[in-house]
């Protein structure tokens, strides 16, 4: 995906936000199907949040099953007033960075960027690969909230009203770090005028 593919993607659809407060609300009270209805519908979303961060996918295997783990654990004190998606993402930051106070190993973002939909001859994979490194490259050099803005945004796919209740910022604060993002990617990328 180019950079003008990411930033002329449509909004996806928000699912329907009270079953899902009513689901949390039955898991936290010992609900087991609730909280397993709720793990089948953010377990790819999680994963894919993982996978990017770290690059592996057997390590987003790992986080992916420790934060649900430490979800279901923490869920008898799971308070409903966030989105449950925020709720999982906040726990997978914070494996994640504990993950890397303990490694100290450098973000790298997997090539998740080069999935092309018809098979393309090796001249125009090794282009795609060359330009999918250098996005990616140029992603590293963002800072980490507007890593995790872009990340959320343009390859999760989530709106802007989604990040905001993600990261606990308003929506101008999340639209602003997007927009300072992008501007530094196309510098990186393209740094001729």
């Amino acid at each position: 995906m180019t950079l003008n593919e990411m930033t002329g993607r449509a909004d996806r659809p928000s699912d329907d936000t009270r079953e899902e407060a009513d689901l949390a609300r039955a898991a936290a009270a010992g609900d087991r199907r609730a909280f397993a209805e709720l793990y089948r519908r953010h377990l790819d979303a999680i994963y894919r949040y993982c996978f990017f961060r770290l690059r592996s996918e057997s390590e987003a295997e790992d986080v992916t099953a420790d934060v649900f783990h430490r979800a279901l654990v923490a869920m008898p004190r799971y308070e409903a007033r966030r989105p449950f998606l925020a709720f999982l993402y906040t726990i997978a930051r914070n494996i994640l960075v504990d993950r890397a106070r303990r490694a100290r190993p450098e973000a790298i973002f997997e090539d998740a960027l080069e999935h092309p939909t018809e098979e393309a001859g090796p001249e125009a994979r090794s282009v795609a690969a060359a330009e999918a490194t250098q996005l990616r490259e140029a992603i590293r050099q963002l800072s980490p909230l507007q890593q995790e803005v872009v990340i959320l945004r343009f390859i999760d796919g989530r709106d802007t009203k989604e990040i905001a209740k993600m990261l606990g910022r308003r929506e101008s604060t999340v639209r602003g770090i997007q927009m300072r993002a992008l501007a530094a990617l196309r510098l990186l990328v393209d740094p001729e005028p």
